[in-house]
């Protein structure tokens, strides 16, 4: 018989994570087999993500994030404010202010009533003029980094596209060298957008994409001359997304939920 350890399911906006407090450090990271296989759905928990709160240092709470494949990615925003509302529903944490350092560097984050407001500075300027677009349906948006690389089209009939077959093209493109999410974003007018993301390592579309949020945000200000917030609509919920005009203030405001509570074996 395997170690019994416990777990928390929460989501943001839909996407869901398996959640560990891995402050005694259970887990070192090299766990891909065991991760890929209690985030298969059916078989296992099934999840979009693994989350690991490694550790707390005064007011700064350590995680790692692993993508349903096992292995580690740099950043997840909706991964990102599901660990805030885990550590301070825990009691890990009592301040409603205080930073998560992921693989990408620190992120602040402040709890107000239901949301969590979290910090996601862009890592690289917009790009444009990429030229990849092959559907006439489809305008180029641009490619930006925020902690990871996301890709943007946009598009005036985003329920018509069919996700799984059209954004492996982009990901898969030679042009990106660390792979990249594709988002598809209608401007719906009045600071609103809506958003479809197709996430690498997932290798599917998920219901929300906390960092694509971001990208499409902040290429759709960039795109369409917008100011902050932007609001946002995904297939799992509704996020907003505030920056100033350079976008080095950049924050991603929304709900993260429990889902349930269980037990695992290891």
């Amino acid at each position: 018989m395997g170690k019994k350890i416990n777990f928390t399911k929460m989501n943001g906006t839909g996407n869901d994570f398996i959640i560990f407090d891995n402050r005694t450090g259970l887990f070192t990271g090299n766990e891909s087999d065991y991760f890929k296989k209690i985030c298969t759905r059916k078989f296992s928990v099934g999840a979009d993500g693994i989350l690991l709160v490694d550790g707390k240092e005064g007011n700064t709470i350590s995680m790692s994030y692993f993508n349903n494949d096992g292995y580690e990615a740099d950043m997840c925003g909706n991964g990102g404010r599901c660990v805030a509302q885990f550590v301070r529903d825990k009691n890990i944490i009592q301040s409603d202010s205080f930073i998560i350092k992921a693989r990408d560097g620190m992120h602040t984050v402040s709890m107000k009533k239901d949301e969590v407001k979290l910090n996601l500075n862009p890592t690289s300027k917009i790009t444009a003029c990429l030229n990849l677009v092959r559907d006439r349906e489809l305008k180029e948006g641009g490619y930006i980094e925020v902690g990871v690389p996301h890709y943007i089209l946009f598009t005036n009939h985003i329920e018509n596209i069919k996700v799984r077959e059209e954004a492996p093209y982009y990901r898969n493109n030679e042009v990106f060298s660390r792979g990249v999410n594709v988002n598809f974003v209608h401007y719906l007018g009045n600071n609103q957008i809506q958003v479809r993301t197709y996430e690498q390592n997932v290798e599917d579309e998920t219901l929300s994409c906390g960092t694509g949020c971001v990208a499409s945000a902040l290429i759709s200000s960039n795109y369409f001359n917008i100011t902050s917030p932007v609001h946002v609509i995904t297939r799992g919920g509704e996020l907003t997304v505030e920056f100033d005009e350079s976008y080095k203030n950049v924050f991603l405001v929304g709900k993260a939920e429990v889902v349930y509570e269980g037990v695992v074996e290891y």
